[in-house]
């Protein structure tokens, strides 16, 4: 976790223990003593306030976090899938390379006979002269 969000999670956790420190006075006190804790009142406006604003910048941070991660995770698996790609193209000329002929075989064309038949018609062209 980042050093902002460890920020904002124990200043979360302190304006939350101190409302519960507040509930817990307002709690221990009688009905004759709650109207004491009136002054208290434009205190307890800016607690909430303050509270407010803590929620607020948690919410910017996590949602900016969010999208800053969910922009590299898609960057992410665009690296997966090109470098699976890849790796498919080195497979299959691999598999091209073992399908091809060794080089013992001959890869020469074989003789059909075509230089046979042009022999062939010069001397029936030598026999009829």
């Amino acid at each position: 976790m980042k050093n902002p969000r460890k920020l904002l999670f124990y200043s979360l956790l302190i304006y939350l223990f101190i409302v519960f420190l507040g509930a817990l006075y307002i709690d221990s006190r009688s009905a004759f003593e709650l109207i004491d804790a009136v002054k208290f009142i434009p205190a307890m406006k800016y607690v909430s306030f303050f509270g407010i604003l803590l929620f607020l910048i948690f919410y910017v941070v996590v949602t900016r976090d969010t999208r800053v991660m969910g922009k590299e995770i898609d960057k992410l698996k665009d690296e997966h899938t090109g470098l699976k790609a890849k790796l498919f193209d080195l497979q299959e000329d691999s598999r091209q390379i073992q399908s091809a002929p060794s080089s013992s075989e001959s890869t020469l064309p074989e003789n059909t006979g075509s230089e046979d038949s042009g022999a062939s018609a010069k001397s029936i062209e030598e026999e009829d002269e």
